[in-house]
């Protein structure tokens, strides 16, 4: 396709406008991309148990304390915005 695309620029017979040169089967690269594709990568299959990671994240939140922080943390920026906001 480039090559036709740079005898235009070059030839100003209009005879080169024949739709006939043009191969547009032979030109595309598509060999190319198919051998850069990693099957591998695209066949991967994950083993999760999403709800199972939330709930281990969630009882880990609750042990270490965090959830007395979030609830202090709510109430205090309550009470600042409500002070601010008059």
């Amino acid at each position: 396709m480039l090559d036709f695309a740079q005898h235009l620029v070059v030839s100003t017979d209009l005879s080169a406008l024949n739709p006939t040169h043009i191969n547009l089967a032979s030109n595309l690269p598509v060999a190319d991309i198919q051998a850069h594709i990693n099957m591998d990568l695209l066949a991967q299959q994950f083993k999760q148990d999403v709800m199972g990671d939330v709930g281990r994240g969630w009882d880990n939140f609750v042990k270490t304390g965090q959830i007395w922080a979030l609830i202090i943390g709510v109430i205090v920026g309550y009470l600042f915005r409500s002070i601010t906001n008059s």
